[in-house]
């Protein structure tokens, strides 16, 4: 069995008003985890009660992210195919979006391995019905090129794409970079196009503001630096 689990947005002490308690039944059954960094994975054990004598630290982790080899998770899947009960987590929110984890669970179902989802917070859906936008047709791109010329040109194909499609697309960057990104954003679209930014999602400095473009250029920048962000943006047809 593979459970896929949830995991927090912000470094918050309680948990339990974003998990259920299936979620922490989950976890106090799970053989081994599997996550991004070994960190974090402890930092995600510790918050859960296990039967005693079991405790977050009988637990083996296993590492799945951005520098895992096909080899490598070919043998991951080997280990889970052998028996038992695996966890999968990301870092934030939840596992397999824009998440290396969804090369598992593919590989898992072609091989009958049965799998598990359990619901929690996510940054993408947070931030898409915060936004107000609307969420009938809406698109996911993760990270745009960071390249000045193709950010641009990215931007501007998505604005016309939502503005025939009247579909709503979402987007992030680094932290770090954030402002810039914004900078961008306010620069490239046209003033009549919507841009929500949705910032620390779930954390008590949660902000959400949904303005057009001609609106954000008259204002000072939100406080995005090094402060997890959603950008929404919809362009409405003008016709």
């Amino acid at each position: 069995m593979l459970y896929l689990l949830p995991n927090l947005l912000a470094d918050l002490e309680d948990h339990t008003p974003f998990f259920s308690p299936a979620v922490q039944q989950a976890v106090a059954s799970i053989d081994a985890l599997i996550a991004e960094g070994e960190k974090e994975a402890r930092r995600y054990l510790k918050r859960f009660t296990y039967p005693e004598p079991k405790t977050f630290r009988d637990i083996p982790l296993h590492l799945l992210n951005e520098h895992t080899t096909s080899q490598e998770k070919k043998a991951l899947l080997q280990e889970i195919a052998k028996g038992g009960t695996w966890g999968l987590i990301s870092d934030a929110g939840m596992p397999c979006i824009a998440d290396p984890g969804a090369d598992l669970v593919l590989a898992a179902r072609e091989r009958g391995i049965p799998v598990q989802a359990f619901s929690g917070p996510s940054s993408i859906l947070l931030a898409l019905i915060l936004s107000g936008l609307g969420g009938q047709h809406f698109t996911f791109h993760g990270y745009l090129p960071k390249e000045e010329g193709e950010l641009a040109n990215a931007l501007r194909q998505i604005e016309q794409r939502s503005r025939k499609e009247g579909s709503t697309h979402l987007f992030m960057e680094t932290p770090y970079r954030n402002l810039k990104l914004f900078e961008k954003i306010r620069e490239t679209l046209s003033p009549e196009t919507w841009l929500s930014v949705a910032t620390d999602l779930t954390a008590p400095t949660e902000r959400v503001q949904t303005k057009r473009i001609s609106t954000w250029r008259r204002e000072a920048p939100p406080d995005l630096n090094k402060r997890p962000t959603v950008f929404v943006i919809k362009s409405l047809s003008t016709n």
